[in-house]
């Protein structure tokens, strides 16, 4: 019997594959994807990021997607039902509270893109860096970090935590028929952009190139570090996703249509930016220094690149959007459904949480190194307990009841997955990290 206080908007697999893939593509390696592709050797690399996506990524996010389903609540409530069921300690649920925390800190992060991404692309399009130099441009981001202006990420916030209080119904149908459509188009648009005005050639040799020897062990780390973290998972988005579908979804199917939608949308980014930088001599960079510097000044020194440089910009704005709506909705379910709190005062007071979180590392200028590196270790180790969880705590027939509309043969590929492929690539990639951070990489 459904909870008849837990809406039901969803009446078919494309809402739900549409959302997932809007929300995972502001969670995506927009960032670092472009750059690692052709510094690991093309394609090994792209191989060993999608190899992470489909047998670790999509299993946990499917997982989560199923305990959210069977509990009908917030990803502590859907935890509760699902270590209740499985007779284990209610500890576990805690996972759940972890989950709304760093899906709470991972908000924070996105709206300082969402803000920069905006402010960007209103620079862009006034022309006020045409014809920079790539110092001038570089020059113009560190302005806008030392000398932030509050009125845009307010704004920013208060649209979200609007549809926040809203409900679901509205702001998961905003995710899933607005957003990606809208970002679809101007990533074609753009693409189009690059394909008349970038260097092609440039942009093969880097991106399609087939080199072992640039791959190695630290490139197929990156690799797998990179596929596992694209999608949404491990931050209880999919659990509160899961709530809100129908009951009689292809659940594995659908999260894995969301994944091929991902992987995509970041091959098609890197598609649509690596000529243009080519095209401007300008060698791919990681981090906000590719985004933020080298991008913007090679829109600027192209004819009509102000107004595609603002068409791009918009789009990595509304996925950020996207993906900061979702990530406000596990805490605001928390609040509303295991709190009782009124639903417009559980978003108003997550609004807050991340407007002053956001406030205070702006002051404090931490928000550009330790908030990402601290977060990546933190949702592989909530990937990991997941995984555990669901494939070594929980019986089978439960999972199996509720994926129930999966083929015998793709439940038990799912599974072994879950099992034994994620757990192993998890603690791989964990360790990995850790060295990475131990020796200030």
């Amino acid at each position: 019997m459904l909870d008849d206080n837990v809406p039901q908007p969803w009446q078919g697999q494309t809402t739900l594959v549409f959302a997932l893939a809007a929300c995972s593509i502001g969670l995506g390696n927009v960032l670092r994807l472009p750059y690692l592709i052709g510094e690991y050797g093309g394609a090994p690399f792209f191989m060993g990021y999608t190899f992470a996506v489909f047998a670790v990524a999509v299993p946990v996010l499917t997982a989560e997607v199923m305990v959210g389903s069977q509990g009908r609540g917030s990803p502590v409530g859907a935890l509760r039902w699902a270590t209740d069921q499985s007779g284990r300690s209610v500890h576990w649920s805690l996972l759940g509270l972890i989950q709304c925390l760093l899906a709470l800190l991972l908000a924070i992060y996105s709206l300082s893109m969402a803000n920069w991404m905006l402010d960007r692309a209103i620079v862009l399009n006034q022309d006020s860096l045409a014809a920079a130099s790539a110092t001038e441009v570089a020059a113009s981001f560190e302005m806008l970090l030392t000398t932030p202006s509050y009125s845009l990420p307010i704004a920013i916030l208060g649209v979200t935590t609007v549809l926040a209080a809203l409900g679901p119904r509205v702001a998961m149908a905003l995710i899933a028929w607005v957003a990606l459509p809208a970002m679809a188009v101007a990533l074609g648009s753009v693409l189009r952009f690059s394909i008349g005005f970038g260097d092609l050639d440039t942009a093969a040799d880097w991106l399609f190139a087939v080199d072992y020897n640039d791959f190695g062990w630290e490139g197929a780390m990156a690799g797998l570090v990179s596929g596992v973290l694209t999608l949404a998972a491990g931050l209880g988005v999919g659990s509160v996703f899961g709530a809100r579908s129908p009951k009689n979804l292809p659940l594995f199917r659908a999260v894995i249509a969301a994944g091929i939608l991902d992987v995509a949308f970041m091959l098609t980014t890197a598609l649509a930016l690596i000529p243009l930088l080519g095209e401007v001599n300008t060698l791919p960079a990681e981090g906000l220094a590719f985004l933020f510097v080298a991008v913007p000044y090679a829109f600027a020194n192209l004819p009509l690149g102000e107004v595609y440089g603002a068409v791009f910009f918009g789009f990595t704005a509304l996925a950020s959007l996207a993906a900061l709506l979702a990530l406000l909705e596990p805490a605001v379910m928390f609040l509303h459904h295991d709190m009782a709190w009124n639903r417009n005062w559980a978003a108003l007071a997550v609004g807050l949480l991340v407007g002053i979180g956001t406030l205070t590392l702006h002051l404090f200028q931490t928000h550009l190194t330790l908030l990402p590196s601290s977060l990546d270790l933190s949702i592989l180790v909530s990937l990991l307990v997941t995984s555990v969880f669901v494939a070594w705590r929980m019986p089978r027939p439960l999972p199996r009841g509720e994926l129930y509309r999966e083929p015998r043969w793709l439940f038990h590929v799912w599974w072994v997955c879950l099992r034994f492929v994620a757990p192993t690539v998890l603690l791989l990639t964990l360790f990995w990290r850790l060295g990475v951070s131990a020796s200030g990489g």
